[in-house]
């Protein structure tokens, strides 16, 4: 797992590789800055997946951004969110024994 992120947060992209470990952070550990007009869909990701709309990446399409762009964010939001689901469920599997 550890390889895999590693290479999502640190290959060559359309954004740079410091946006995208902000994001994953941002979500993980809820730390990390975003810049404003990202932040309403990374926080979707991360505590509402499920609300994640066309009209969200319509809106960053309209503010100039690219398909790449969005969907490198994207997944950094949702690996960061996987993580911080991941970690919770060994805590708690930690906290059972």
């Amino acid at each position: 797992m550890e390889k895999a992120i590693a290479s999502l947060l640190g290959a060559p992209g359309e954004t740079g590789t410091s946006l995208r470990q902000a994001v994953f952070d941002r979500v993980r550990l809820r730390a990390g800055e975003v810049p404003e007009n990202l932040r309403a869909l990374v926080e979707k990701i991360a505590d509402r997946p499920w609300s994640v709309s066309d009209e969200d990446l319509t809106h960053l399409r309209e503010a100039g951004y690219s398909e790449d762009y969005i969907y490198e964010l994207v997944l950094a939001a949702a690996a960061g969110a996987g993580m911080r689901r991941f970690e919770a469920g060994l805590r708690a599997m930690e906290g059972a024994r």
